[in-house]
This record gives C-alpha cells, sequence and structure tokens, in this order.
C-alpha cells in the first residue's frame, strides 16, 4: 500500500507539468495580452512594447513558460500579478483571495451530496419500479440536465419573487446578512452563513448529487442480483443485514472509484456560484484574471483547480482500497 502511494504520487509530478504546460501555452496564446488594452486608450507602440519587455511577455511563450516554471520548482514563486504588481503566491494563500471558501463550500456540498445521494440510490434501487423510485428518478434527471448557471438564475428569480424585492440580481447574495459582517460569532450570524450558504451547496452540489443517487442505484440494483445475495438469503439472514452489509458494501465500489471523475461538476458550479451570487472565494480570483488577460494570475489559478482534482483522485483510489479488502495495491 504505501509503495502504491508512493508511486501515485510521483506520478501526479508529470501530469503536473503536462496541465501547467497546456494551461501557460493555452492563456499565451490567447489574442491580446493585459496590455492590449492600454493601445486602445492611445498608449504609444513603443511604450507598450517596453511595458511588454518589462513582463517578459515579449518572448515566446515556451520561454516564457520555462522562466516562469522554473521559478515555481526552485522558488515557489508563481510570478507577479500583472494587475497588482505584487507576487502572485502570497496573494493566492491569504484570505483576500479566498481559497478557504471555495474549500469549504465545494467540500461540504460534496459531503451533503453523498449523505443525500447514497440513501436516495438505496431507496430507489429497493423500490425499483414503484412510485417513489420514478419520484427520485425524476429529481436526478432535472439535476443532471439543468445547467448550474439556470438554477443560479432560478434562484434569483424566486429570491426577487417571494423573498425580498429589494434583490438586485446576481452578485448581491453574499455570504452573511449585511447587518452582521462585521459582528462577532454568534448563534444568530451562524445561522445567516448556513441559509446563505444553502443556495450554493445546491447549485454547486445539485449535480454530483444526482451523479451519486444514479450510480448508487444503478450499482445496487445490480449487486442485488448477484448470485452471493441469494446465497446469503439461503443462510437465514435477515433482508436488512443482506442489503446493507452485503449489498450496500460492494455497491459502493464502483461509485467510490467514479467519485474523482464527479469533482469537476463541483469546480465549475463553485465558479457559477461565485458569480451569481457574489461570494468571496477563489473563482472570483479566476474570472477577474480571465477578463484581465493576467497570465501568470490565470495559469496558477488552473495550477490550483487541477492539483484538487489530481489529490481528490487520489483520495479516491486510496478509499476504494480501505472500503474493499479485495483491492490490493502492491
Amino acid at each position: 500500500m504505501t509503495g502504491y502511494i508512493v508511486r501515485r504520487v510521483l506520478w501526479m509530478v508529470p501530469v503536473f507539468l503536462v496541465v501547467a504546460l497546456i494551461s501557460f501555452g493555452l492563456v499565451s496564446m490567447a489574442p491580446g495580452d493585459f496590455y492590449t488594452p492600454l493601445r486602445l486608450l492611445g498608449i504609444h507602440s513603443t511604450a507598450y512594447e517596453a511595458m511588454r519587455i518589462v513582463r517578459g511577455i515579449d518572448k515566446p511563450w515556451i520561454v516564457q513558460f520555462w522562466v516562469w516554471f522554473e521559478g515555481v520548482i526552485t522558488r515557489g514563486d508563481f510570478g507577479i500579478s500583472f494587475a497588482t504588481g505584487g507576487p502572485i503566491g502570497p496573494y493566492m494563500f491569504s484570505a483576500q483571495a479566498g481559497i478557504h471558501w471555495t474549500l469549504i463550500i465545494t467540500g461540504s456540498a460534496m459531503v451533503l451530496a453523498w449523505l443525500a445521494g447514497i440513501p436516495l440510490g438505496i431507496l430507489g434501487a429497493i423500490r425499483h419500479g414503484k412510485p417513489i423510485d420514478y419520484l427520485i428518478s425524476l429529481f436526478t434527471y432535472i439535476g443532471i440536465s439543468f445547467p448550474q448557471y439556470v438554477l443560479g438564475w432560478c434562484f434569483i428569480w424566486f429570491v426577487y419573487k417571494f423573498i425580498n424585492r429589494l434583490f438586485i440580481g446576481p452578485g448581491t447574495w453574499g455570504l452573511v446578512d449585511v447587518s452582521l459582517r462585521r459582528a462577532p460569532m454568534s448563534l444568530a450570524k451562524f445561522g445567516s452563513y448556513i441559509w446563505h450558504l444553502t443556495p450554493a451547496w445546491v447549485i454547486v452540489g445539485a449535480p454530483m448529487f444526482a451523479l451519486v443517487v444514479r450510480h448508487m442505484r444503478s450499482s445496487m440494483l445490480d449487486t442485488m442480483h448477484a448470485h452471493y445475495m441469494d446465497t446469503a438469503r439461503a443462510k437465514g439472514l435477515r433482508e436488512s443485514r443482506v442489503l446493507f452489509k452485503h449489498a450496500l458494501r460492494n455497491a459502493l465500489n464502483p461509485l467510490v472509484s467514479m467519485a474523482g471523475i464527479m469533482l469537476p461538476t463541483l469546480i465549475t458550479g463553485s465558479i457559477l456560484a461565485t458569480q451569481v451570487l457574489g461570494l468571496p472565494t477563489f473563482g472570483q480570483v479566476l474570472i477577474t484574471a480571465t477578463r484581465q488577460q493576467d497570465q501568470h494570475l490565470l495559469t496558477a489559478c488552473l495550477l490550483f483547480y487541477a492539483s484538487f482534482l489530481l489529490v481528490g483522485n487520489l483520495i479516491a483510489d486510496l478509499l476504494l482500497a480501505v472500503i474493499d479488502p479485495r483491492v490490493r495495491y502492491r
């Protein structure tokens, strides 16, 4: 097991390198750069070229990548933000960037999606062909079919129509009530956080919730009709013990193995929820860097999300080995 973990971590290094190369290349080869809007304001071409030379973006993109990546590897330096002129590393991990809120929202949305999705998937399998099964399937189809930005706009319409007519649109929801922003933590403020995070959990977690329910139901149905289940029943075991000790344990295996594949839905949802609800998450940094073509900051944002996916897939593989003793890593 230890050898497997070491190999997986080592394999993440070349994957990280390839992701960094592709991300930097895509950002660098996009039309224009951070200083292009200055040309539209009438800045002389000489001054424009001088600014590009100072930032090193006058060179071929592969040369720019090598200079930047060497700083990442040797000094942990992600470069300088073109917009602020400050180092990117300290800014990314500061409270202002909102990485902690991104991890809190995506992590809690994933936990809630699994806690709600697994029981509903089991219920749909046990009541297969019954009205409750069709109702659960209807909700999962809605969760998969509706894009997350549509859920966000539906939430905005609902708040404006039924809760607050002064709700003016995207970006005004926030994390906590305005009157409690500077107040010390209390039960009322904690409740306000929960109230304001609920739509974020729905927007971020709805696709994963639907996927968990569908895969859990499908896997449970396959497991319930396996031959060893008939053998367990023939031994006189209670149906609850057959379902939850034998069927559920084996049905969880494919679901856990697919957990890493489901993670991109969380990232997409967190970025969309950032825009719709006005949450101070890392998605704001990514969107701002994209609009400004802040090359180094945008590449660092993409690497953060790539690292999130790599670590998530590693954890999913390790959980699979823990849940199923038949899976042996050497």
